[in-house]
């Protein structure tokens, strides 16, 4: 029992000083749960008093960042305000200005309204007066027309009016070539022409013609088969619409000084070219075999005189002349080295001098294998000459295919002082620029033929034509009298490039017995002249100067 008691008192005697212990836990706790919310009271303060202090020195920059910021903007809106007076002046003195010129513009159109009311007055006076005047006239006209009946018959007046000639025939100024031909001055008129070739465009050369109106760019092209591009009309065309266009212009102006009105006239020009010369398998045979020219119109004058006016034109008419005669004929070659010289055909060897090797050598085989077969090329141009006295428009016109798609319209005209109003290039300009791009195309294909590399390309040509001996009223020619018009033949070539000056001058020579302009005017080439007279047109010849018409007319 006694060991039960000792063991109980122990264990209160644990519990007591567990107790005790706890106490004293809970006692240091307290110290220092109290000593800690004192210190945040303390910290609390003091942030308090920071954020106090902060707010008032936030404040007080504030307000002197307000008071600056008003001080600018009233000093903004000051200048704003001076700015607008002034700009209110200066729309104030621009709006005086304006009323003043509007006030001086009604003073001055009513001032010129008078003036223009005055002058309309004075006008209609006048026309009241020419009308009485007219009245007077035709009172005059009437009585001196009844003592006229007195001594001439009627039958007498309609004959004298009948031989009185107009003003203007057949798009001809009768009366302005027949004072020409009185002054009896020199009528030799000089045509020159420059033209040049070029080796990177898509035609081969171009000339330039100028006349009354404009200037007129003529470009030109050789056809596909002899290496061109076919993208315009060939100087062989050019040369065969010069000749028909300018037998149009001798046969209207016959027509004209005889008082032969034409209603409509057409034309169609052929020239026959052998390729075997051109291309110099056959140097023998003749380069031209043919021309002819056929003529179509519709009058209600006499057929007979008709027929004998085309004859006399044949007799007369400069390419007529210069197709049967000769004529003088210069070639002048100046040659330049380049200092370095570039090929051309480097990029393309298929390409020469501008001229396309392959279908030259094609079309060269094929007409070597025809032989005898091989036949004649025809250039053939249908025109149409203008009857009319329009003087807007030019004489004689023609549209060139030179393509299914593609056609060129040329027109001639005649210079002032023959009759005519120089609103497109003469006959001649374009007879020269057919010669000259004939001659150049020659030249370049016997270089190329040679295997020749053309730097440059250029030509100055220059004719001299008499107009007094194709512009006239009497067709009596002798035949021992020299009655070729042209005269002076220059043709003088600049040719750059790096070959020695003997194949140079072959060049030139072969050039030269080719062209088609240097035969014709070295030899007697046949040529034929038809007309038909108030005639169906041939379907065969004239068909497509029909519907050319159409447009032209």
């Amino acid at each position: 029992m006694s060991d039960q008691n000792s063991d109980a008192e122990n264990f209160f005697s644990d519990l007591s000083d567990d107790s005790t212990s706890q106490s004293q836990t809970t006692s240091s706790i307290n110290q220092r749960s109290s000593v800690s919310t004192s210190s945040s009271h303390i910290s609390k303060k003091v942030g308090y008093d920071m954020v106090l202090d902060l707010i008032k020195s936030i404040s007080e920059t504030s307000e002197e960042a307000n008071e600056e910021i008003k001080n600018k903007i009233q000093n903004d809106c000051k200048e704003i305000s001076k700015v607008l007076k002034t700009i209110k002046e200066e729309i104030l003195v621009k709006t005086t200005k304006l009323q003043n010129e509007k006030n001086q513009i009604k003073v001055d159109s009513e001032t010129k309204l008078k003036k223009y009311r005055k002058k309309s007055k004075k006008k209609e006076n006048e026309f009241k007066e020419v009308a009485h005047l007219k009245e007077e006239l035709f009172r005059e006209n009437t009585r001196l027309r009844k003592k006229l009946k007195e001594y001439i018959s009627d039958e007498q007046v309609k004959e004298v009016a009948k031989n009185i000639q107009q003003f203007w025939i057949n798009h001809i100024n009768v009366a302005k070539t027949r004072q020409t031909l009185e002054e009896k001055k020199n009528l030799v008129k000089r045509e020159s022409l420059h033209l040049k070739w070029f080796f990177n465009k898509r035609h081969q050369f171009e000339t330039v013609l100028f006349h009354s109106r404009d200037k007129l760019t003529l470009k030109a092209d050789t056809p596909k088969e002899i290496g061109g591009h076919g993208t315009a009309p060939t100087p062989i065309e050019m040369i065969a619409f010069s000749i028909g266009s300018q037998f149009c212009h001798t046969f209207v102006n016959i027509c004209s000084f005889r008082g032969l009105k034409l209603k409509e006239l057409y034309v169609e020009s052929i020239i026959q070219t052998n390729m075997k010369r051109i291309l110099g398998i056959e140097e023998n045979e003749p380069l031209v075999t043919m021309i002819k020219i056929t003529l179509a119109c519709k009058t209600d004058a006499k057929k007979s005189k008709v027929i004998q006016a085309c004859k006399d034109a044949e007799k007369i008419c400069p390419m007529i002349h210069f197709i049967k005669g000769t004529i003088h004929c210069k070639t002048d070659v100046s040659e330049k080295k380049p200092m370095k010289f570039q090929s051309r055909s480097e990029n393309n060897k298929h390409i020469l001098n501008n001229i396309y090797l392959k279908n030259l050598k094609k079309y060269h085989r094929k007409i070597k294998k025809q032989g005898i077969k091989a036949e004649l090329t025809s250039s053939v141009v249908h025109g149409a000459w203008d009857c009319t006295s329009n003087l807007k428009t030019s004489q004689f016109k023609a549209i060139i295919n030179y393509s299914k798609r593609e056609s060129d319209i040329w027109e001639t005209d005649t210079l002032p002082e023959f009759g005519g109003t120089f609103n497109a290039p003469t006959n001649f300009q374009m007879f020269l620029a057919g010669l000259g791009s004939c001659y150049m195309s020659q030249i370049a294909l016997a270089a190329t033929m040679n295997n020749v590399k053309l730097d440059e390309l250029c030509l100055d040509c220059s004719l001299d034509v008499d107009y007094a001996k194709f512009i006239t009223e009497n067709v009596e020619l002798d035949e021992n009298k020299n009655n070729q018009c042209f005269d002076n033949l220059d043709f003088k070539f600049k040719i750059l490039s790096n070959c020695d000056s003997k194949l140079l001058k072959k060049i030139e020579k072969q050039g030269a017995n080719k062209c088609l302009g240097i035969f014709i005017s070295r030899n007697s080439v046949p040529i034929s002249v038809n007309i038909h007279v108030n005639e169906k047109l041939d379907e065969k010849y004239l068909l497509d100067s029909k519907k050319e018409s159409c447009d032209i007319m």
